[in-house]
């Protein structure tokens, strides 16, 4: 049962790393940039559901969560895109939900890795969750205004779609690059290869969010002059 887990866990984070470097170069809000980002989606939530199973299995509780964390970021980023201008629904109260109780497990199980001998828990100190927490914590507050004024519009709704979607790619970009370093052919496993998709998800992720930001100001301003 492990072994199908591990397998499809594989399988997923393969298509959601090509597919999300692929929404990235593609043209935004063509047919094939939504085509790509339903892959995408998809395959993130089946990563994110079959990492957190092996964790469990496996007693990792940051994987546990991380998992679960994945699946919050890449269904409150559609969501927000599948609705009306300011409007919310049943699917945002539930994830505000889901938020707390993410928070509120990495709260807890910072708080149980202090109680370890070696001050770890499942192989990772208290900052690992804590740093997890707050994210989490950051956006459980922007979840509960998001809510409070009935949703968003235009390029509040846009930057809100857009950096959650590419959190998740950092995620994993990161967990790949990074955290399986020691599995690369020994020839590329330097800091320099390793690091370049992270930095390269990062800098597209401001470079989207600064342009919206930008083209909508720019929108504004030319109003304004008329």
């Amino acid at each position: 049962m492990i072994s199908i887990a591990v397998v499809i866990h594989i399988l997923a984070g393969a298509i959601v790393l090509l597919s999300g470097y692929a929404v990235i170069l593609t043209r935004k809000g063509g047919a094939l940039h939504k085509k790509l980002g339903k892959l995408y989606v998809s395959f993130m939530l089946i990563l994110g559901i079959s990492g957190t199973i092996i964790a469990v299995v496996r007693e990792v509780p940051i994987s546990i969560m991380n998992g679960l964390v994945l699946c919050y970021f890449v269904l409150s980023a559609i969501n927000v895109v599948r609705q009306s201008d300011k409007q919310t629904n049943l699917v945002d109260r539930l994830l505000f939900g889901f938020s707390i109780m993410l928070v509120t497990g990495f709260a807890w199980f910072a708080y149980q890795s202090t109680l370890s001998p070696d001050g770890k828990l499942g192989g990772f100190g208290i900052w690992a969750y804590l740093i997890f927490g707050c994210v989490l914590a950051f956006c459980a507050i922007a979840d509960f205004r998001y809510l409070q004024v009935g949703g968003l519009c235009g390029t509040d709704k846009l930057v809100r779609h857009l950096w959650r979607m590419f959190f998740p790619l950092f995620m994993s970009t990161a967990a790949f690059f990074l955290g399986q370093a020691k599995h690369f052919p020994e020839a590329i496993r330097t800091i320099e290869f390793l690091i370049t998709p992270v930095i390269f998800v990062i800098l597209s992720a401001i470079y989207w969010v600064v342009k919206v930001k930008w083209l909508s100001y720019r929108k504004a301003s030319q109003h304004q002059a008329k």
